[in-house]
């Protein structure tokens, strides 16, 4: 029995080094396994495109390198915002984009005021725009990441 303590205290304490020190507890993503993400949701997004009853304005972030997880964080939370307004068929392609860009979050990062770039707008500064730029917007995010 003191093997077994001695090792199960070992294990907790690789996980709570692990934890302390920011190591990631789940794998990485491949970079061939991302590209098959980005490239899913701009094909779900692409289904999307003469979608003409989306009521409302969408909030569009400011698409720039430093601000790449603030800009995500700010698309994921209009999406989830846009998933209530439609029908099934299209909140199917919400949806899978949401699970896609999920896998890109930093940490996480749900409160966009901890970013560590202090020049980054939060989501509500942004300005608002109906969907069709919000969708073209998007993609060119999604595009961009894809490089």
């Amino acid at each position: 029995t003191m093997c077994k303590v001695l090792i199960f205290g070992c294990i907790a304490a690789v996980i709570l080094m692990a934890a302390a020190y920011g190591a990631p507890l789940t794998p990485e993503l491949s970079p061939a396994y991302e590209e098959e993400l980005l490239k899913a949701s701009i094909k779900d997004l692409a289904q999307l495109k003469n979608m003409r009853n989306v009521s409302g304005d969408f909030l569009l972030p400011e698409d720039s390198f430093e601000c790449n997880q603030t800009t995500l964080i700010c698309y994921l939370k209009e999406l989830k915002v846009l998933e209530k307004d439609l029908e099934e068929e299209d909140r199917r392609h919400i949806i899978n984009i949401e699970k896609n860009l999920e896998h890109f979050k930093v940490g996480n990062l749900l409160q966009v005021n901890n970013t560590s770039n202090l020049t980054c707008k939060t989501c509500e500064s942004n300005e608002k725009k109906k969907f069709p730029e919000f969708r073209q917007e998007l993609n060119s995010f999604l595009q961009f990441m894809l490089r």
